[in-house]
């Protein structure tokens, strides 16, 4: 996958790198601060479905990139991290709309969502940094 001859990868991954833990936070501070609900509910869902479409499109772009170039252990490592990143990310989209919707009409509801969404969001942020941190070793050394 390339994009005017350069690797789509190194491009999209930026993208999930910043997304992924503004959505994070974001929908932490959503969910723990009614005031900034009111303000930038909707305005972190966005964010958090593109963080979602980063982090999805880095995973597809990352293998078809492992797969041309050859894998070496910190690769293969920095692989593993790498493919488990959209799972929370596409949660973190779903569960916080959820929530905002529930708020207002299930106490029960509002409670499952907000719980789906924090685990979310700690889950995401840190295999976002621990994913990051081994493809910058696999791209820069181990040092």
């Amino acid at each position: 996958m390339e994009i005017g001859g350069l690797p789509l990868h190194p491009l999209v991954v930026h993208g999930a790198v910043v997304l992924v833990p503004l959505s994070a936070l974001g929908a932490l501070a959503v969910i723990l601060w009614g005031r900034a609900r009111e303000h930038f509910g909707w305005l972190t869902v966005a964010f958090a479905v593109a963080a979602a479409a980063f982090a999805v499109a880095a995973r597809l772009s990352g293998e078809a990139l492992a797969d041309a170039l050859g894998a070496g252990p910190l690769v293969v490592t920095h692989r593993m991290w790498g493919q488990l990143v959209p799972f929370p990310t596409v949660a973190l989209a779903i569960a916080l709309p959820a929530a905002l919707l529930l708020r207002t009409r299930s106490r029960a509801g509002w409670w499952v969502a907000a719980s789906l969404t924090v685990v979310a969001a700690v889950a995401g942020l840190a295999l976002v940094v621990v994913t990051g941190d081994s493809g910058a070793r696999a791209v820069w050394g181990s040092s």
